[in-house]
């Protein structure tokens, strides 16, 4: 465990989101944490701009987070700062441009692609720089169990901790909301589901024949899908999906890393080339480079050998209905709601629900820390849910006859000038009303959905 402790503009919430709450210009007033520790376990990009935001709300808050990574991962991929996620991000003014420091940019979307890896560092490094006096971060350390009643937690070192609030930002296998079930499960009804499909990522070196803003979809019969994305400083990423019937550890066929780099010969340089998905296509999903028979394609062996040894993850469908436990848990981020990643807005919806958090902790409107984490729980499952929603529009690019089915529904909307990757650059608009734009078309999904969907077991 290593202790670190330095000295470390916003718009509204989506609109229909959060009417009548204050914005997020830095305040000098009492909140309902003031004075008190709040720990927060998980040190990812949530649970940063927690820290940052609260910290600028009220620096008397006595902040600790705990972050169980220590170091980075051969073959970690980039995060789509999107529009959404830069208008939370700009809430703490410097940290949207810090966050991004360290970025590749795609091309075709005009969005900067962060490392995770770097995207933490350098937003942990911006809040120790600039909230220091009150927050602390401390690696390598984890929650091993918790004490609702007397309000404490054990870490994997052994070091109790007291808190008058303990926010759960340890992701999709959250260790606190998993114990939240099990002590009150009817209170927290959790839908947790895996879809049918793996993933994993492949770092490359720079290549000689792909432009350093890539964004080229793969083909490949051994894999469902795949996207070259840029890396900086330099070289890109692979990632790489499969459906249960292609492998479990590894694509079909594939079990040494000679065999990967002949797959990814292959899928570079299109000699798998399939016909093109006329949805995908229509959706903006097909954006790429053009085809090049001959491209060369260079590998690190370590990073080959990484990801045939690295176990497989897999894509989480979560929803629960309560994001709180009396007056002194909330859930955040991934741990109280998770999708795949096809349309980029899962960090996105966790900054949200993070900041529909801070909001109801200021006092403004309730009085109580219960009433206040009751009121979160009310305004943030609304747009999750929402947008764990949208995430099933995957299912509508899935099989000859459901495109045939979703085809009409989306070129309607599209023709209202309700087209859905439109609407979701569109900060104004909250997943709650695009979802609600999409009513057919996510009815469908979602019956395709629990036809494929494998229950989750811890």
């Amino acid at each position: 465990m290593m202790m670190l402790k330095k000295g470390c503009c916003s718009l509204l919430l989506l609109l229909g989101l959060v009417r009548g709450l204050a914005s997020t210009s830095p305040s000098t007033g009492k909140t309902l944490v003031s004075g008190k520790k709040v720990v927060v376990v998980g040190g990812g990009p949530v649970g940063l701009y927690f820290a940052a935001l609260m910290s600028q709300k009220d620096p008397t808050v006595q902040i600790e987070i705990l972050e169980k990574r220590t170091g980075k991962s051969v073959n970690a991929f980039g995060l789509g700062v999107g529009h959404r996620m830069q208008n939370r991000l700009n809430d703490i003014p410097g940290l949207c441009e810090k966050a991004i420091e360290i970025s590749a940019t795609v091309e075709s979307l005009n969005i900067p692609l962060v490392d995770r890896g770097d995207l933490t560092r350098q937003m942990s490094s911006f809040v120790l720089d600039k909230f220091g006096s009150n927050c602390q971060l401390a690696l390598g350390e984890e929650c091993d169990s918790v004490d609702f009643e007397n309000k404490s937690i054990i870490t994997n070192t052994g070091r109790t901790i007291q808190y008058d609030l303990l926010l759960a930002a340890d992701g999709v296998n959250s260790k606190i909301r998993q114990k939240l079930v099990e002590k009150e499960p009817e209170t927290f009804q959790e839908q947790h589901y895996l879809e049918n499909s793996h993933w994993k990522a492949l770092s490359l070196p720079k290549q000689p024949d792909i432009g350093k803003g890539s964004f080229k979809p793969l083909r490949h019969p051994s894999i469902a899908s795949g996207r070259v994305l840029p890396k900086a400083p330099e070289g890109h990423v692979l990632l790489l999906f499969w459906r249960d019937e292609h492998g479990i550890d590894n694509p079909m066929g594939i079990e040494t890393t000679e065999d990967l780099k002949q797959m990814i010969t292959d899928a570079m340089r299109d000699k798998n080339t399939r016909g093109v998905n006329p949805l995908r296509k229509l959706l903006g999903l097909e954006q790429g480079d053009s085809h090049k028979s001959d491209r060369v394609v260079v590998f690190e062996e370590a990073a080959l050998e990484a990801f045939i040894s690295q176990r497989a993850g897999r894509s989480h469908h979560l929803k629960i209905n309560q994001y709180h436990y009396q007056d002194s848990v909330a859930l955040i981020g991934d741990s109280a709601h998770a999708m795949n990643s096809l349309l980029g807005q899962g960090c996105a919806t966790g900054l949200e629900s993070t900041h529909t958090l801070v909001q109801c902790l200021l006092g403004e409107e309730e009085t109580t820390m219960e009433k206040a984490l009751s009121r979160y729980t009310e305004l943030a499952t609304k747009e999750a849910h929402a947008m764990t929603e949208l995430s099933l529009i995957n299912y509508a690019i899935k099989g000859p006859l459901t495109i045939l089915k979703a085809l009409p529904l989306i070129l309607l909307n599209m023709l209202r000038g309700r087209g859905l990757l439109k609407r979701l650059v569109d900060i104004s608009v909250p997943f709650s009303q695009i979802a609600k734009e999409n009513k057919s078309l996510l009815k469908m999904c979602r019956r395709k959905f629990e036809k494929q969907r494998r229950a989750f077991a811890n």
